[in-house]
């Protein structure tokens, strides 16, 4: 233990931190870095306060044996979250991708992302006094989920990056058109307002559920709903990416 916290769980913290200080680094040597600094807290804020709404709800929980906590949220778990939507983002990018593009091809590599790190988050167990816990423990389940993890986690994570990757764009665009100082700062802000309200409303329900057309926490539905997403996504990715190698030797 270091700090109260088992070693693995403090050498994710590390490694999370370090990546975050990277992306920090990276966008400070791009155009319009405090723009994207914004957009990069913005988005820690957003997954923060998502996060602490499904801890509160009792879908699952995050052990409290950690260093740093924003609410019930290890600030690791949203350092790393905001490493790979930018990551994601940047990636988007380079593939030349249209913007209104961009948030789709997002949304899915960050969800396919997730698939590899979150069982790791629930089956690295500690034993605390009577009870195991693991750095992610999941109340909702069911018989056949991912790893013990039920699949409109991974139709949740793609539409959290989708909504706030499109409410960034559509910041960017109006700040541009209407060449406005204080909306180069406000349009993050914004998006954490408009993305956590696009999260809990009945198109993110359907999204992840398929309601109300079935009962929530439905296994089938929820895996329907999955590949539906994925497969929209993954096609709009490979559809519009214009990136070529060769090309970009030529010119």
């Amino acid at each position: 233990m270091i700090f109260g916290t088992p070693i693995s769980w403090f050498i994710n913290k590390i490694i999370a931190s370090v990546l975050f200080l990277l992306c920090i680094v990276h966008i400070l040597k791009n155009e319009k870095p405090i723009q994207k600094l914004l957009e990069l807290f913005c988005y820690v804020l957003t997954a923060g306060i998502f996060e602490n709404i499904g801890v509160w709800a009792g879908i699952y929980d995050y052990s409290l044996h950690r260093i740093l906590l924003f609410g019930r949220v290890p600030f690791a778990v949203l350092f790393l979250e905001a490493v790979i939507v930018y990551s994601a983002v940047t990636f988007g990018e380079v593939l030349r991708l249209p913007k209104w593009a961009l948030p789709f091809a997002a949304g899915v590599l960050a969800s396919i992302q997730d698939m590899t790190l979150d069982p790791s988050s629930v089956y690295d167990l500690h034993t605390f006094g009577a009870s195991q816990e693991g750095q992610w423990n999941w109340a909702a389940h069911y018989e056949g989920d991912f790893a013990g993890i039920p699949f409109f986690n991974f139709s949740g994570w793609l539409t959290m990056v989708l909504f706030f990757t499109a409410c960034i764009q559509a910041g960017r665009f109006l700040a541009k058109k209407y060449n406005k100082t204080w909306l180069n700062y406000a349009y993050p802000f914004f998006s954490v307002l408009v993305t956590v309200l696009l999260l809990v409303s009945p198109l993110n329900q359907f999204l992840l559920y398929a309601m109300p057309f079935v009962p929530m926490n439905t296994k089938t539905a929820e895996l329907i709903m999955l590949c539906i997403n994925y497969c929209v996504c993954i096609f709009i990715l490979l559809r519009f990416a214009k990136y070529s190698p060769a090309q970009e030797i030529i010119e």
